[in-house]
This record gives C-alpha cells, structure tokens and sequence, in this order.
C-alpha cells in the first residue's frame, strides 16, 4: 500500500498545485483582453485537476484504511473507512476536502468569470488545507498553529510558482501573434512581479518548515534528511533555471526576440524540475523525519 499512497500524495500535491496556480494566473494576471482565448484550456485544466484531486483523494484515503486496519484488505472495508474519518486528524481535514473537490468539479463548468472566482477560492482551500496533515500537524497548541500556517504558505507560494508553469506555455505561443503580444507582455511581467514575491515567500517558509519539523534533531544519516537535502537541491537548481528565465530570456522577447521561444524551454525545464521534488514531497512525507 506504500505504493499506492506515495502515488496517490503525488498526484494529489500536482493536482491541487496546479488547480491553485492556474486559477491565480487566470483571474490575476490575464488582461480582459486575452481572457476569452485563454478560457477553454484554463477550464478544461481546472477539471481535470479537480477530478484527479477527488480520485487521489479517495485512494489516499483508502491506502490510510489500509494503515490503520491490518492490511490491504481493510481498504475497502466501510468500518475502518469509517473511523479513518471519523477518529483521526486526517479524517477531519479529508472529508471535507473530498466535498471540496466535488464542488470544484462542478465550478468548472461554466464559461463565466464568477466561476473562476469560486474556482480560485476552492482552489485555495483545496492546497491550503493540505498544511493540515502531515508533517504540519505534528505540533499542538501556538507551534502548531506558526507550523500549520507556515505549511500553508509554503504551500500556495509553490502553487503560485509551479502551478503557473502550464499556462504559462500557452501563454507564451500567444507572442507569435502581434495583435496580442503586448498583452501577453503585460500578462508576463505581472507573472514576474508577483513571481519574487511568491519565492521569497516559499524559501522563508520552507526554511521555518524544516525548523518545525526537525528542530534541532539532525541526522543526515536518516533518510528522511536525506532526501530533504536532496530537494533542496533540486529546489536551488529551479531557482537558478528561473533566474535565467527571468534576466536572460524574458528582455528578449520584445518584437519578436527569440526570447519567447527560448522562455518556453526554460519553462518545460522548470516543470521537469517541479515533478521530481513532487515525487520527493510525495515520498518524505511518509517518512520520519529523524
């Protein structure tokens, strides 16, 4: 079962990551004038992400029945879904969250800009709540409170981030258009803007996460902090690749500079990098940490 739930955290954490960060860029950063040509793919992905946020809810969700029964067969068995739910601190936090994707499936549907608020709002619940469980549960009372709200910022800060990383492709194949290039720039340099913000936002919080959870208990010969130190690796690695991004590619794009294209590699890079230290976060959090 260890497979299945390191499978399902994983699609979990890229589902809610990417709902947040497309609805953001949709409602935030797009101009009215592009928002009609960028509707149908932001719909179609707050869908899927929506749906895969439901059914990696579910098998997470069975794969802790199985932990906390005597084995895979209490997966399915009601009595310890049951109290999975109803007795535990995740079950708390997971009911609720497994209504929220439903309502998000339906928030999808329609074509008008209010959908996308409310889209944009179940998103935020939907990855801010995943702060509740975990590792940003481990404390009570203050700490746990600074530790959850911590978690939480971490959280929508690498949602803002990674989950922008989609529709920033579709949004780049707009420069090829001259009619829509200069909102497409101007939609760009907001990303941009609010894209320091969010990083400084997620190395801060990420340095208070690793804090709360580890204190003063290192041991690099757990495997926990190995595979920690190994994603801060491939964190500083995106760092630097979006640096490039942003100082070397993006002041070439201006009529028509090869910049666009070469932003869009950068991009996909970026994206490549994201799934790796998903399929970590996937993986550690399973683990203890010392």
């Amino acid at each position: 079962m260890d497979s299945l739930l390191a499978a399902a955290r994983f699609i979990h954490y890229a589902a809610a990551i990417q709902f947040f960060g497309g609805s953001v860029f949709y409602i935030l950063l797009i101009p009215a004038g592009l928002r009609p040509t960028l509707l149908r793919p932001t719909r179609i992905i707050e869908l899927v992400d929506a749906l895969l946020l439901f059914l990696s809810g579910i098998a997470w969700l069975l794969a802790e029945a199985a932990n906390m029964g005597d084995g895979p067969q209490d997966a399915l068995n009601p009595s310890v879904i049951g109290s999975v739910l109803t007795d535990t601190e995740f079950g708390h936090v997971w009911g609720p969250r497994l209504a929220l994707s439903v309502f998000a499936m339906l928030a999808a549907l329609p074509r008008a800009d209010w959908a996308r608020w409310i889209a944009l709002g179940l998103a935020t619940l939907l990855l801010g709540s995943l702060g509740l469980v975990g590792h940003g549960a481990i404390d009570s009372g203050v700490l746990g409170l600074l530790n959850e709200t911590s978690q939480a910022l971490h959280l929508l800060s690498s949602g803002f981030w990674l989950g922008a990383l989609l529709p920033l492709l579709y949004l780049l194949a707009l420069f090829r258009n001259p009619e829509r290039r200069p909102l497409a720039d101007a939609a760009l340099r907001r990303f941009s803007g609010l894209g320091h913000l969010a990083v400084a936002i997620l190395l801060l919080s990420g340095v208070a996460n690793t804090w709360f959870v580890l204190g003063s208990h290192i041991d690099l010969g757990a495997p926990y902090q190995q595979l920690l130190l190994v994603k801060i690796g491939l964190a500083g690695t995106m760092c630097l690749v979006a640096i490039v991004n942003r100082y070397a590619f993006v002041p070439r794009i201006p009529h028509g500079g090869p910049g666009a294209r070469q932003l869009a590699l950068g991009t996909v890079v970026e994206m490549v990098l994201s799934a790796l230290i998903l399929g970590l976060v996937a993986v550690i959090g399973m683990m203890s940490p010392t």
